[in-house]
């Protein structure tokens, strides 16, 4: 008996000892869970509050995006010559949101679905700038400058519009779900040039919903010289000034320009075989349709090359407007954009198909001569004082040049 009640005492002992020392280890297993979760969090706020920046940002605390007008660039007003027409920028302007972001946020997202590999290039040599992009815009410029519609809590990047979500952790994990979430998030096409050992820069990804005139997978691997060479003069000092441009950007440092063309009986965004520009194809159809202009459009893209801070790599970041061609008529522009699209170097208005629209065109732009006064009566101007007070930079006309690109 006394042999039994030891074992008794041994057998209840070793079963309280392992209850003990289980639940020591379920505590542990679960501590441990907490301090990788925490480490998780802390990663990824220091990861959003550690970017790289070399100015202050400016928030827009009130900014409702429903009532900003999309910017009236007329950049055909002042220059007549070929040229880059470059202007220092800064980081705070590298997106620009208006009444329009909802709708195209709807349509690039389902371009993006429907034609992926079009939209969104990577490589591997792309990937650190890539994630650089990523963290510049998404998580350090966007929640900072517009904080009514951005917002970052914990792990989860969330956009108030469009009501999307994602987690931070898992995008910086995949280069391709970065490219998804700048595309859905903001409406500018950005383009990555990487420089190689020759110091040349090299198309090495892209978001491009909204390209014009070309198919993007096909200029991945060329240099910026490649890419423009079918540009009517560009070997001679265009080519100078852009190499000279890339060379000269230092890093962290931004700058704009802008790039116009007529857009022939379309009103869709997304071009990446049937352009504004040169329409080499017989068979494309503003080619094959006479060209109505009061159905065709001017437009306007907005170009920012920021040399990003840690990898080096250009890119450009490119926001594309389209205004009809019946509004600039009526607000009395018609001339002036006439006037320009009649100065155009031979070449050059070759290559910008002013064969298909010229004629018809700079004579319809001219048939009605609206004064101011009957333009603000009509409306047309309607918008102008809220637009002076856009937060964004480059106002109308600046910038103006025959583009390159």
């Amino acid at each position: 008996m006394h042999y039994l009640g030891r074992l008794t005492s041994i057998t209840i002992s070793y079963t309280l000892l392992v209850a003990v020392v289980w639940q020591i280890f379920t505590f542990l297993a679960r501590l441990y869970v907490l301090i990788l979760q925490r480490k998780k969090l802390i990663s990824t706020s220091i990861t959003a509050s550690a970017v790289a920046t070399t100015e202050n940002i400016e928030p827009l605390h009130d900014f409702q995006y429903k009532t900003v007008p999309p910017i009236k660039y007329r950049p055909f007003e002042t220059k007549r010559h070929v040229a880059m027409g470059i202007k220092k920028s800064k980081k705070e302007d590298w997106i620009r949101i208006d009444r329009d972001y909802l709708d195209r946020m709807i349509y690039r997202k389902q371009l993006v679905d429907n034609f992926p590999k079009v939209c969104l290039g990577t490589s591997k040599a792309s990937y650190p700038a890539i994630r650089e992009l990523y963290e510049e815009v998404v998580l350090d410029l966007l929640p900072k400058r517009f904080p009514t519609i951005f917002q970052i809590k914990g792990d989860v990047f969330y956009n108030l519009v469009t009501g999307s979500q994602h987690s931070i952790s898992t995008a910086l994990r995949d280069h391709t779900a970065m490219l998804q979430h700048l595309a859905m998030n903001v409406e500018e096409d950005f383009w990555f040039m990487v420089p190689n050992e020759r110091n040349e820069f090299i198309l090495q990804g892209f978001v491009a919903c909204f390209p014009q005139g070309l198919l993007p997978p096909a200029k991945v691997g060329m240099s910026v010289s490649e890419i423009h060479e079918p540009v009517p003069g560009y070997d001679g000092r265009l080519k100078k000034g852009v190499v000279r441009c890339f060379e000269r950007m230092e890093r962290g440092s931004s700058v704009a320009r802008l790039n116009w063309a007529i857009q022939c009986n379309s009103s869709t965004l997304h071009l990446p075989y049937d352009g504004a520009n040169t329409l080499k194809n017989p068979t494309s159809p503003s080619q094959n349709t006479d060209f109505n202009p009061e159905s065709s459009f001017l437009r306007v893209e907005h170009h920012t090359l920021t040399c990003l801070f840690k990898t080096g790599t250009i890119t450009f970041a490119v926001r594309s407007y389209l205004t009809p061609l019946t509004e600039i008529r009526d607000e009395g522009s018609g001339p002036a954009l006439a006037e320009a699209c009649e100065s155009m170097p031979e070449a050059f208005a070759v290559y910008k198909n002013r064969l298909t629209w010229g004629g018809k065109l700079c004579a319809w732009l001219r048939e009605e001569k609206i004064g101011r006064e009957e333009c603000e009566g009509r409306g047309v101007y309607g918008d102008r004082e809220r637009e002076e007070q856009c937060p964004f930079d480059m106002k109308r006309g600046e910038g103006g040049a025959y583009p390159f690109a």
